[in-house]
């Protein structure tokens, strides 16, 4: 009997999060009596170096993000999982304390390092676990021994972890988790008109990751060459000075710019729209196709976002534009040929996977109820 599932994420980009937390709500849509919990793993363990770590990942997708990309290629060709023993070791006493507290009956994970960390302590406590990749291509850094299920994005990742070592009955192609208002359709006009937008213009939706760390100011610079009339909308999240910039440069362009600055609507907001300007992490991805929004991805960061541009590409559901100075071509173009927009709108619906969350819930609880039941360990004999 499954009564309690543990989510386990980690702060570092703000997609392994908000996967999480859509599992952890579709588990309670579908279980309401029973008793779920995310955790953001690597603040559990130590706020001090989940901030460093935080940090230091923006600092280098968004300064040097070439770096950031040797090192992800590099990766691939270890010999041996990112995460080390003695790694997982610093994390293992803090992970103990929850299993004591919670005792959990699944664990899945969004996040490479809480997987190496229940896979490395699954002989003491071999309770059913997942992961769940967060994008459009594998990498081994996800894969470690004791873990009863992977879920993908797409097909093509099923012979990528094969590559890797896993077996192929243990890899479910689900789509990445997502909150299930993006399932949901919705009359265009009304939203429009719900968020104060015109319906005679094409509305832009530009965004730049969760931190709005991209180049916001250099994309809307360009969109000012741009002669038709259409109204771009930004959001900044919680990015405050970010938002503040651009609202003083607002007199500065020939359209309409609107800046609801953090939204807790995303759904709405890519479903009132023609098409996005975005960066391409995993969860953005995943959210545009839901909604059958096409886009236009700018400055990738090496790595998983270029995995997950080329998957977009291959689809016909987007652009990607090398150099910014690509943008205002492509922009005229989806302006003023809406058979070619609809194209991409229809590509990209193709592949939307709004269900992911509750398709994925009932794969683990498969799991947690047909893996071979095994006495768990005393807190005492623990480690």
């Amino acid at each position: 009997m499954v009564n309690r599932l543990l989510v386990l994420s980690a702060s570092i980009g703000a997609g392994h999060l908000k996967a999480a937390e859509a599992v952890c709500r579709a588990f309670k849509d579908c279980y309401p009596e029973k008793d779920a919990v995310h955790v953001d793993f690597l603040k559990y363990c130590d706020p001090v170096v989940s901030k460093l770590l935080e940090e230091s990942y923006y600092f280098l997708t968004s300064r040097l993000a070439w770096v950031y990309g040797f090192i992800y290629e590099k990766e691939k060709r270890r010999p041996e999982p990112l995460v080390k023993k003695e790694q997982v070791l610093l994390a293992i006493g803090k992970y103990k304390k929850f299993l004591d507290e919670y005792r959990p009956d699944l664990i899945v994970s969004t996040h490479f390092f809480p997987a190496a960390v229940v896979s490395y302590y699954y002989p003491k406590y071999p309770v059913p676990n997942g992961v769940i990749l967060t994008d459009y291509a594998s990498h081994p850094m996800w894969v470690y021994p004791h873990v009863g299920r992977y879920f993908v994005a797409c097909r093509e990742m099923v012979d990528e972890l094969w590559t890797c070592g896993v077996d192929r009955e243990k890899i479910k192609v689900t789509g990445i988790p997502i909150r299930p208002e993006f399932g949901l359709t919705f009359s265009t006009d009304r939203l429009r008109a719900e968020k104060g937008l015109p319906q005679d213009q094409p509305v832009i939706l530009v965004m730049s990751g969760g931190n709005a760390i991209g180049p916001l100011m250099e994309i809307l610079e360009v969109l000012n060459r741009v002669p038709e009339d259409f109204t771009a909308v930004v959001i900044t999240g919680k990015n405050e000075k970010t938002r503040r910039a651009l609202a003083e440069a607002k007199d500065n362009f020939h359209f309409t710019l609107h800046l609801p600055g953090y939204v807790d609507d995303m759904h709405k907001w890519m479903r009132l729209a023609d098409f996005l300007i975005s960066k391409a992490g995993g969860l953005t991805v995943s959210e545009a196709l839901a909604v059958g929004l096409p886009m236009l991805v700018v400055r990738p960061t090496p790595g998983q976002e270029e995995a997950n541009t080329e998957f977009l590409l291959k689809a016909g559901a987007g652009y990607y534009l090398k150099d910014l100075e690509d943008l205002q071509p492509v922009v005229q173009q989806l302006l003023k040929d809406p058979a070619k927009l609809e194209e991409l709108r229809e590509n990209a619906a193709k592949l939307g996977k709004a269900g992911a969350a509750t398709e994925i819930i009932k794969e683990l609880v498969i799991l947690g109820e047909t893996a071979k039941k095994s006495a768990c360990s005393n807190s005492v004999d623990l480690l």
